[in-house]
């Protein structure tokens, strides 16, 4: 027995048409007009509605551990965001304490998600540490473990961070094991001494944590690695861009071809500024992440960044906390010393949701808006991700051959977001009370509804982890 979606307009990277598409099993077996029901199949009207690829996320964390917390959205709630906004592949990041084997963090994930996962998933192996283990896991990881992306900081030194020698050590370690460097780029010396010095002047609010992370500091970071990765003609993805300054330096690299040069920004960034820090009360610390919420004119330039294609993927960085008992966190650093997140913004967890809300908001207000057009819509939330990832053309697609991850789109549909709706476990929405103008309707996840009309149908555990072949840069 099949699925035949009937009357909607398919919508992919390329190209929209009116058609049907039919499932069979797990995969997309036919599209084309007027296919016709056998005995048995299930027919699903889709008029008006449009037919889009299934959401891709490439950033995201879940269960995080943070400052003896965590983010309250676990691989369960996480996912349960994701059906609910058109996403069925989440990439989250398995990040190892230095000195720890990537290999033995990669096996605490798999032992987080299995159980809880309602779609489907894959990770991103952090390297936050240098040595002869490190070199040695990275081509195991991409072998046997199927993941061929590998993340390291230019900031948090002593905790995540790497310094140059190793940040080049390891980008040269993953261009020969097949695999992609993500890179957290911002300037972690200037980020210290700046934020270190704002804390001894007792600026310690929301607005000091933004303006202790420049914009210049961003772009230098992504202009060091992005040239570390040329020496080697490798291939690097700037994640969370947030800046004019990181814009500046990824389409430099692009234009000079030395290097496979990748730019990533998160839904937040479009929408959501700088002065949310200065909010009374202490209620900018709702909206404390890093990179930090910049100005409105960093904003601006995303959308033709966009549209220029020196910005390829939208993720969301979703890592959500609570803002009564998390957002305000006390507590005892491990040699003893006292924290006060209240007075130290070092200690503000970061992070906050968006995973249930990336395809709306960029529908919402890029593609009705008329910033962006629908297929560039769909090549950014749904299939640059699989091309860049490894899961073309498995995923990201409308494609025969291709899993059948379907998203039924009301392109005219409104409502308000709110915490008091969304499914994330966290006591408050960031875009609370933004309008929206579409929607998913209908979640296919390799062929099965997993969500429709508010509820989610697919049972914990039921999403799969992906192994992932070594990184091939697919034309985006």
């Amino acid at each position: 027995m099949g699925t035949i979606i009937k009357g909607g307009r398919v919508v992919t990277a390329s190209d929209s048409f009116e058609a049907d598409v039919r499932i069979d099993g797990e995969k997309i077996t036919a599209i084309g007009k007027n296919l016709e029901a056998g005995n048995g199949d299930e027919t699903i009207d889709a008029n008006g509605r449009w037919i889009i690829p299934g959401g891709i996320d490439p950033h995201v964390h879940l269960e995080l551990p943070f400052m003896g917390t965590i983010s309250k959205d676990d691989f369960d709630t996480g996912t349960q965001c994701a059906l609910a906004g058109g996403t069925t592949t989440l990439i989250d990041f398995a990040i190892p304490p230095k000195g720890e084997s990537m290999l033995k963090i990669i096996d605490d994930w798999d032992a987080k998600a299995k159980d809880k996962a309602r779609c489907d998933y894959t990770y991103h192996a952090a390297v936050t540490d240098w040595n002869d283990q490190i070199a040695e896991e990275i081509p195991r990881v991409v072998k046997e473990r199927g993941i061929n992306s590998f993340k390291i900081f230019l900031a948090y030194y002593g905790v995540f961070g790497l310094n140059d020698d190793e940040a080049f050590r390891v980008v040269r370690a993953v261009k020969e094991a097949g695999g992609i460097v993500l890179v957290h780029a911002v300037n972690g010396n200037v980020l210290t001494a700046m934020a270190t010095e704002m804390i001894a002047n007792g600026q310690g609010e929301p607005i000091y944590h933004a303006l202790s992370q420049p914009p210049e500091a961003e772009g230098e970071a992504t202009g060091r690695i992005i040239r570390f990765t040329e020496i080697e003609n490798g291939s690097v993805y700037i994640v969370h861009t947030t800046a004019i300054d990181a814009l500046e330096e990824i389409n430099a690299g692009r234009q000079r071809g030395k290097a496979t040069v990748l730019g990533e920004t998160c839904t937040q960034y479009f929408f959501l500024n700088q002065d949310l820090y200065e909010l009374p009360n202490w209620e900018g610390a709702k909206y404390v992440l890093s990179p930090p919420l910049r100005p409105k004119e960093h904003s601006e330039a995303l959308w033709k960044a966009l549209n220029n294609h020196t910005i390829e993927t939208i993720g969301t960085d979703h890592c959500s906390f609570d803002y009564n008992g998390q957002k305000n966190l006390k507590g005892t650093l491990p040699d003893g010393t006292p924290f006060d997140a209240t007075k130290d913004f070092r200690f503000i967890p970061n992070g906050f949701n968006g995973i249930e809300e990336r395809l709306m908001m960029m529908y919402t207000y890029g593609v009705k808006d008329g910033r962006i057009s629908p297929e560039r819509w769909v090549a950014t939330c749904c299939t640059n991700a699989a091309k860049v990832f490894g899961l073309w053309p498995r995923k990201g697609t409308i494609a025969v051959g291709s899993d059948a991850d379907i998203v039924l789109w009301d392109p005219d549909c409104s409502g308000t977001i709110s915490a008091k709706t969304h499914k994330s476990a966290a006591d408050y929405n960031v875009y609370e009370g933004y309008e929206i103008r579409g929607r998913a309707t209908t979640t296919f996840v390799r062929g099965k509804v997993a969500y429709r009309d508010g509820e989610v149908l697919a049972e914990p555990g039921s999403g799969r982890f992906l192994k992932r072949g070594p990184f091939s840069a697919h034309s985006i």
